[in-house]
């Protein structure tokens, strides 16, 4: 090591630097390893598995949203509404709004 140090001092320093950042990196790296996370901080996109330690990415890259679901199609993902098959939609009534119990109560006109 001294070797190296030594036949840097030509360099202005720029290897010795490139050293000691490495170091501080594996170091950082070992030690949020360590305490369970992945290696690096993962990016937008993927998530941290940490069983390997490395980032893995999400269905979709994550961009679809809560009412969507990914859909691989070979190499191309993309994402689908949750629909009923045929494009039919899963909507349901709201319920009727509360009437107060001393509230008349109309009979129910029959639609022509």
């Amino acid at each position: 090591m001294l070797v190296v140090l030594a036949g840097c001092r030509g360099a202005n320093g720029a290897v010795v630097n490139a050293l000691i950042n490495t170091s501080i990196a594996m170091g950082s790296a070992a030690a949020q390893r360590a305490a369970g996370g992945c290696y690096a901080t993962c990016p937008v996109g993927t998530t941290c598995d940490e069983a390997t330690g490395y980032c893995l990415p999400l269905p979709c890259r994550g961009r679809c949203r809560s009412d969507e679901r990914c859909v691989e199609l070979g190499l191309e993902e993309r994402c689908e509404s949750l629909a009923l098959p045929e494009g039919g939609l899963d909507v349901r009534p709201a319920p009727p709004p509360a009437t107060p119990s001393d509230a008349p109560r109309k009979d129910p006109v029959p639609s022509p």
